[in-house]
């Protein structure tokens, strides 16, 4: 089904090879602190997906990714790059994220912006936070489970899964972007319990969860009169950032990102794909190619994983009606 996707961190640049493999069936992408496609291939070691040292040259750098993009999409590893244009772009960094430079997301808007088109994108750079998910709060945090949150000033003063931003509602901004207004105007606590759903039923042969870098359960909230077959809703991705997944956060902060408080508002289902530690002992979304050769095409483990499992969803609602 035709979807919206979104991510954070790692989760960012994993939703920017979401939106080019599948741009088909993706209308829209919101990415929070993400990288733009293919950076996992520059040379060297100082961090220019990160930290971003202030004489990395992204023009030549973007230069080199078009090509390969490009050839990517001429063999059918992605979808072709004319299934972009028009999809909506929402773009989001921190003016005080120093994990992932302010310049790393002009370069996802830098390369991204000719395919959609300039008016499709939407940019974020002068909100007070630093790196993570921004939700309109006064208490930062949530830390893992057992530990004791942190509070901090207004938007946090250090990295983490929630920066309570008073009055900024990222989730309901993005939403309003990528969905092109067709959602009401006014959030309201969710009321549905959270499905599970086993990533295991759509990993490709031959591959196990653990050498795919996936946990075993994926999470879809769905507000209860989508859970029928009378109404199709709207869906939505959403990559989690390092750390940040429910095997380190635990399922209570899936509902607390203010996703699915629009759920109601925009006739929406969430769908929430989880990484794990097997990997990556931080547990990130593979954008460097640890699960395999083709993890940003539409052979990746990870993301074919994903899109298997949205094409079930009619199916995995139709149970919970």
């Amino acid at each position: 089904p035709e979807h919206t996707v979104s991510g954070v961190s790692s989760g960012g640049s994993m939703a920017v090879n979401h939106f080019v493999a599948f741009s088909k069936v993706t209308t829209g992408a919101a990415i929070v602190a993400g990288s733009p496609y293919g950076c996992n291939a520059i040379e060297g070691d100082d961090d220019k997906c990160g930290e971003s040292p202030p004489d990395t040259d992204w023009p030549a750098i973007l230069r080199t990714l078009s090509w390969s993009l490009w050839l990517k999409s001429l063999v059918g590893l992605v979808d072709p790059l004319s299934a972009l244009s028009g999809r909506r772009l929402y773009l989001f960094s921190g003016a005080n994220d120093w994990v992932v430079a302010r310049g790393v997301m002009e370069a996802v808007g830098a390369q991204l912006s000719p395919y959609v088109g300039e008016e499709a994108v939407a940019r974020d750079f002068s909100t007070n936070a630093t790196h993570g998910w921004v939700v309109d709060g006064s208490a930062c945090g949530p830390a893992p489970p057992g530990d004791p949150a942190s509070w901090c000033q207004p938007c946090c003063c250090s990295p983490s899964a929630l920066l309570a931003c008073p009055g900024h509602d990222l989730a309901g901004r993005l939403l309003w972007h990528v969905q092109r207004g067709e959602m009401g105007l006014w959030r309201q606590e969710a009321s549905a319990p959270l499905i599970e759903v086993p990533q295991a039923d759509y990993v490709g042969r031959g591959r196990t969860l653990d050498d795919a870098g996936l946990w075993h359960t994926a999470y879809v909230y769905a507000p209860w009169k989508c859970r029928s077959a009378e109404l199709w809703c709207n869906v939505h991705v959403h990559y989690h950032g390092c750390a940040w997944g429910a095997e380190f956060m635990g399922t209570d902060f899936l509902m607390r990102l203010g996703l699915v408080d629009w759920a109601e508002a925009a006739n929406m289902v969430f769908v929430f794909p989880q990484a794990s530690g097997s990997l990556d002992s931080a547990g990130c979304w593979d954008w460097t190619g640890t699960s395999g050769r083709w993890f940003d095409t539409k052979w990746g483990v990870q993301l074919s994983m994903v899109q298997a499992l949205l094409k079930d969803l009619p199916r995995i609602l139709g149970a919970w009606v």
